[in-house]
């Protein structure tokens, strides 16, 4: 499969998928645990409080979500990076990268409501008066739940079903290394238990959630010394 790089190596694809894990192992799990995490429901439960943090610290808050526009096409572009290199034959490669690009669509909406809508509610509650404190909150929980479920939930769950798309083509794949595709397997398996957690029970969902995340970035960087491997033996 690699050999029609001719003994070149698959730069872009193998950049791809180390930039992949280090973004979203380790970069996004630093932005959202320590730039955004104030002003979100997990750590601040009190929507006033939330929303005072979210006002006063709007760059703040909306540089952070910006950077998820990187975290989501690094993410995207690892099942390219990967998927095109793996058997072909059923497709199940080209139907991952297509959930996976409409996942990071989804996940792209999602963000721009955290980055324009919410930043606008948080001040609304804030500058509120008493009578009409009670409309303006709702309005603001609404567009938390909706981006919250757009990216958690709707987002997570289509990347958790691409990458078991990939699973039957990795299996496949005679030259790619089985430890790399079990590890595949219980990334993804993880995923799908988080992504159930998230509809079901949410409160317990983090550990699973966190379990996949951390999953990741082997499998990825896994997967480029393959592809870096394979390349150079062409």
């Amino acid at each position: 499969m690699i050999r029609r790089f001719e003994g070149r190596l698959p730069w872009l694809d193998i950049a791809g998928l180390a930039t992949a894990g280090l973004v979203n192992t380790f970069l996004a799990l630093l932005v959202a645990g320590v730039v955004l995490a104030p002003g979100t429901s997990a750590q601040q439960p009190d929507l006033v409080v939330r929303a005072g943090w979210i006002d006063g610290h709007v760059l703040r808050w909306q540089l952070g979500w910006l950077f998820w526009f990187v975290v989501t096409l690094s993410f995207a572009w690892s099942y390219f990076a990967l998927g095109r290199h793996l058997k072909a034959d059923p497709p199940w490669p080209a139907l991952a990268m297509g959930v996976a690009l409409v996942a990071a669509a989804v996940d792209l909406v999602g963000v721009l409501v955290y980055v324009t809508v919410l930043p606008e509610l948080a001040g609304a509650v804030v500058g509120s008066t008493a009578g009409g404190y009670a409309t303006v909150a709702a309005v603001l929980r609404s567009a938390e739940n909706l981006a919250y479920a757009l990216t958690n939930v709707v987002a997570f769950g289509m990347y958790t079903l691409a990458g078991l798309l990939l699973l039957p083509a990795a299996f496949g794949t005679v030259r790619y290394p089985r430890w790399l595709a079990w590890l595949g397997t219980a990334e993804w398996g993880i995923s799908l238990i988080a992504t159930a957690l998230l509809v079901l029970a949410p409160d317990v969902a983090l550990g699973p959630m966190l379990v996949g995340f951390a999953l990741y970035a082997p499998w990825v960087w896994g997967s480029a010394w393959w592809l870096t491997r394979e390349a150079r033996a062409a």
